[in-house]
C-alpha cells in the first residue's frame, strides 16, 4: 500500500513540475545584456587544409547598437600573421577590388524576442592563400567585432583553430 501511496505522489509532484509553463522576463533580461557580444566563431569544413582552400568561417552575434567594421586575426602563437578587415558586416574586405575578390563577409538576422537585439547568424570566406601563411602549421584565429561608432568591440579567440597541410613532395 505504501508502495503505491509513494508512486501515486511522485507521479503527482512530476506532474505539477513539468505542466508549468514559465514565460521569459523580457522586459527585465534585455537591458541587462551586452550591447554587442559575439558568441559562436567556427567552421564545418575538415581540416587540415591546404593553402588554396576557401575556408567559410561561421559566427554569431547579438546587438543592440549599429555594427561596424569587422576583423579576423591569423595567430600563430601569440604572433598576428595576417589581418583581413571587413568595412561594415556585409560585403567584401578591404583589401578586394572590383575585379578581386580576397575575402566575404555576410550575415542572416535571426528572429529575437527582444524588441531591441538583433541577433546575427553570419559566414566569412577566407582564401588562405591570400594570407601569409605556412605548410604544416596550426593557426589560431580572433574575431573582433565593433559597434558603428568603433567604441565598442567584441572579441572572440579560437586557439589552435586550424592546421595546414605539409608542402607537397616535388618528384625529383
Amino acid at each position: 500500500m505504501k508502495k503505491y501511496i509513494s508512486i501515486a505522489l511522485t507521479s503527482l509532484l512530476a506532474l505539477t513540475m513539468f505542466s508549468c509553463t514559465k514565460k521569459a522576463d523580457i522586459a527585465g533580461i534585455e537591458p541587462k545584456l551586452p550591447n554587442l557580444q559575439l558568441s559562436s566563431l567556427g567552421y564545418q569544413q575538415s581540416s587540415p587544409f591546404s593553402l588554396t582552400t576557401v575556408l567559410q568561417l561561421n559566427f554569431g552575434a547579438t546587438a543592440k547598437v549599429p555594427v561596424g567594421k569587422f576583423t579576423i586575426e591569423i595567430l600563430d602563437g601569440t604572433a598576428v600573421v595576417s589581418t583581413v578587415t571587413f568595412p561594415s558586416w556585409s560585403g567584401n574586405d578591404a583589401s578586394s577590388t572590383a575585379k578581386v575578390v580576397n575575402h566575404s563577409i555576410s550575415y542572416i538576422l535571426q528572429d529575437s524576442n527582444y524588441p531591441n537585439v538583433q541577433v546575427y547568424s553570419g559566414s566569412i570566406l577566407l582564401s588562405l592563400s591570400k594570407l601569409n601563411l605556412a605548410f604544416d602549421k596550426t593557426y589560431s584565429v580572433r574575431a573582433s567585432a565593433y559597434s558603428a561608432t568603433g567604441d565598442l568591440v567584441s572579441k572572440m579567440t579560437q586557439s589552435s583553430f586550424f592546421k595546414t597541410i605539409p608542402a607537397p613532395v616535388v618528384p625529383k
